[in-house]
């Protein structure tokens, strides 16, 4: 077990710095962890029981055990919910009993649900179909595999917890020594909860790897790869067979955080043994905050098109729950935003996965103190041919002790400074540009073409626009059906893309496509010629498949069709969309003993596309999209400079409300959000992102001299938006609230507030405290609309400060800059 928070509990932690950040690294990287001393007998221990009391050999009324119309002598009464959990100094090999609801006189006539599981370790053995009142036992006869330590569960029936009467009857383990423990005879005793030894953890065959690794052979280096990163890396190779096992990790200097990544590969001359449930964070924190909730974990909901998109969520951990995040059908950001935060008592981890597909994050404390925190992989269960290697997700974590709003900050500087993909070598700001579908509403699709759209070029380059994209429509069959053939569509574009792109170069811009190379319609040229390049989710014919690109010669095909637009002079803007769910095919095409192969080739190829267009050309510019914002991630961030936010747009509440909850966890560069009016309110409702302006700019009428003003107030301010980040107020949608946000640059000494009164708001001023500053410096604040200012010392400003809208809806900028020493 890692006590991960409460190593900075320690005084010489108390102030974040180069020693913390150092000491806090190496805890976690200096693995194998030690374990707390284990019973050296069998004991029993029972986590909770939400009514009532445990006990022995007959029913928490005092009564016989008796399920149904069978009474049993011995065993354990309890109530839903309940864990009770055992462990052995001795491998244990099976566990069996009878279980059901206790029939008594508050049972008798029916009452009572529950589900009863059995965990050996970590891993769910068994679970019974929902039990009620009344009902004859059911039989449980588990292999245990040789754990240590069993946990007993039972769960409520979704009813609630009335009359839940719970009996593990005749309930035994059988030892592999092949001694019999009772459990109802077992002595009480503190169980140590089982973590693993390794910031990762992994079964490979019928071991562990806490078992194995010790026992393989190891190598470790190290090396600097720049003045703020440290790579380490160790292998271990299974000296009986053919695994290899590398885990590699980055520090960081200039962050208290810590990266890393596993591959695993067969080096040997035949199949390896099966691997399986690889988790490639598997972390213990042991730092619990005081009162009844131990931890409480930050989340946000993924990028659905909604108005839901991306909202927080605060859930405080108890010690009868386990929380589950995950991505969805296969899209990494579609139900959660794989990046959370975890706030114990003495500090903050922040972390995110990194992975485009199925990934999956748990999170249980059921003593009370320890945080179990896992993630990896949604599944995998898979053996190795010889010479193959896969790699899991990506795993970053920073810690801050103390405040966690400033654990936030840290972690989105974090990103900026050494994970946001870079332009021509520098990591961009903020880019405001236009995608023409957005100037009539998101769907100017198939009406496009070569006329139109060097007339939005001529029209936008005045205002000075410097990057504009035609989205999805302009091949042939269009769209949607004509995903898989990547020509233009000849009645709209008669002499190709070229003059489009020249149309852009002559006006100081640069122009681009979409694409959506990986969803094949069927019967479209890519499916007629590369039939045996799609997946198909089910038996027999598709009507959409997704094209493999775990095959080289995929990537490979899609890269020279990009090539070929990239050489048209003034084409360096590529937008990526992905309009499926792609777990269906995956598993289709996965064997028993294959389970995850499909999927890990796949997202290790795309990435490998990715990286190549990347490295050949530079400076374009790369948006990704997935039916909005359904595939955001820690390694889509590292490839694609803007993410679109999601496909529900032009609503400015939930524009400013969904870019407040993103802003946690990334800056404001990755994201993409959509204008379509000229107003103040809307402006900066979407402001805080990489601007996508869907303004009809050659429409007669149009004022320019507006639009211009807002484009050239987005340049003065968009470098304030990748650094840090405050809430000054909560998260809000409710059309009385109001809602505020900080982004500061404390390299610069300089931040902008953003503030948003909603519709039915009856409070024209509210109090917000800024955070960030120079106590005892002076700080000239502008209200961006209107020049007025007006100075403050920094102490004042975080103390607290009344801000004041007098329109509803309105909103109002501040721009401030540090003046004095």
């Amino acid at each position: 077990m890692l006590p991960l928070l409460a190593i900075l509990a320690s005084p010489i932690l108390a102030q974040p710095g180069e020693r913390s950040m150092s000491a806090w690294v190496e805890a976690v990287l200096n693995a194998p962890y030690a374990q707390p001393d284990a019973p050296t007998e069998p004991v029993l221990q029972l986590l909770y029981q939400q009514f009532e009391r445990l006990e022995r050999n007959e029913s928490i009324l005092h009564t016989p055990l008796r399920i149904g119309e069978r009474t049993f002598e011995r065993g354990l009464g309890t109530h839903a919910r309940s864990h009770i959990r055992v462990y052995s100094p001795e491998p244990l090999a099976r566990f069996a009993a009878w279980v059901g609801v206790d029939h008594n006189e508050r049972t008798h006539g029916g009452a009572g649900s529950v589900v009863f599981r059995v965990a050996a370790g970590e891993a769910e053995v068994y679970r019974s179909r929902l039990l009620r009142g009344g009902e004859a036992p059911e039989r449980v006869e588990v292999d245990l595999g040789g754990a240590h330590v069993v946990n007993l569960l039972v769960d409520d029936g979704g009813d609630g917890p009335p009359c839940d009467h719970a009996d593990w009857a005749e309930a035994v383990i059988e030892t592999r020594g092949g001694a019999t423990l009772r459990l109802e005879e077992l002595v009480e005793g503190v169980v140590p909860t089982p973590r693993s030894r390794y910031p990762f953890s992994f079964r490979y065959g019928e071991g562990t790897s806490d078992e194995l690794l010790d026992s393989w052979n190891a190598v470790k280096t190290a090396e600097p790869l720049d003045a703020m990163r440290t790579r380490a890396v160790t292998t271990w190779t299974d000296p009986a067979g053919g695994l290899r096992v590398t885990w590699e990790s980055l520090r960081y200097a200039d962050f208290p955080a810590v990266e890393w990544i596993l591959h695993f590969e067969n080096v040997g001359e035949s199949d390896t043994e099966i691997v399986s449930n690889v988790q490639a964070l598997d972390l213990a924190l042991s730092s619990p905050l005081t009162g009844a909730v131990p931890y409480r974990v930050h989340r946000a909901r993924g990028g659905t098109p909604d108005p839901q998109q991306f909202e927080p969520q605060v859930h405080g951990l108890s010690d009868a729950e386990t929380l589950t995040l995950g991505s969805g059908n296969g899209r990494s950001s579609t139900d959660n935003l794989p990046f959370f935060k975890v706030e114990g008592g003495d500090a903050s981890v922040v972390a995110a996965v990194g992975w485009s597909g199925c990934w999956k994050a748990s999170f249980a404390c059921p003593d009370h103190r320890t945080l179990g925190m896992r993630a990896g992989m949604e599944q995998t269960h898979f053996r190795l041919h010889p010479g193959e290697r896969v790699r899991s997700p990506r795993i970053l974590l920073l810690h801050w002790p103390g405040d966690t709003l400033e654990a936030n900050a840290q972690f989105r500087q974090l990103v900026y400074r050494h994970y946001c993909a870079t332009r021509s070598g520098e990591t961009p700001l903020p880019l405001p540009f236009c995608n023409t579908c957005f100037t009539r509403g998101g769907g100017w699709l198939n009406e496009c073409n070569a006329e139109n759209q060097i007339s939005l070029i001529r029209a936008y380059a005045p205002l000075g626009l410097k990057a504009l994209l035609t989205d999805a429509g302009w091949f042939e069959g269009g769209w949607p059906s004509g995903a898989g053939n990547w020509t233009p569509r000849r009645e709209a574009y008669p002499d190709g893309i070229g003059p489009v792109a020249r149309a852009a170069q002559e006006e100081g811009m640069v122009y681009g496509l979409w694409f959506e190379p990986e969803r094949v319609v069927a019967r479209t040229a890519v499916h007629r010629e590369h039939p045996d390049w799609c997946l198909a989710a089910h038996e027999g014919p598709n009507e959409t498949y997704l094209l493999n690109f775990g095959l080289p010669e995929v990537q490979a095909y899609f890269f020279e069709i990009v090539k070929g637009f990239m050489a048209l002079p003034g084409f360096r803007v590529y937008r990526q969309d992905f309009n499926m769910d792609p777990r269906p095919y995956w598993r289709h095409n996965d064997a028993p003993d294959r389970q995850g192969i499909t999927e890990m080739k796949y997202i290790e190829g795309l990435y490998a596309y990715w990286d190549r267009i990347r490295e050949t050309w530079p400076d374009a510019f790369l948006e990704e999209c997935a039916s909005g914002g359904h595939r955001i991630d820690l390694e889509t961030v590292r490839r694609m400079h803007a993410h679109q936010k999601t496909d529900y747009w032009f609503d400015n509440d939930v524009d400013h409300a969904a870019l407040w909850s993103v802003s946690q966890y990334l800056p404001n560069n990755t994201i993409v959000a959509h204008l379509i009016r000229l107003d103040d309110y809307s402006f900066g409702s979407t402001m805080a992102s990489s601007l996508c302006l869907g303004w009809i700019a050659d429409a007669p009428g149009f004022d320019a001299p507006r639009a211009k003003a807002l484009l050239e107030r987005y340049d003065r301010l968009k470098h304030l938006l990748v650094g840090a980040w405050y809430p000054l107020l909560p998260y809000s949608r409710d059309p009385e609230k109001w809602v505020a946000m900080q982004f500061h640059r404390p390299d610069l000494d300089e931040g902008l507030i953003l503030a948003f009164r909603h519709a039915q708001s009856p409070y024209r001023t509210v109090d917000v405290a800024l955070h960030g500053l120079r106590a005892d410096a002076e700080y000239e604040l502008t209200v961006v609309a209107t020049d007025d200012r007006q100075t403050a010392r920094g102490a004042s400003l975080m103390s607290g400060w009344e801000l004041a809208i007098p329109d509803r809806p309105g909103s109002t900028l501040i721009a401030y800059r540090g003046t004095g020493p």
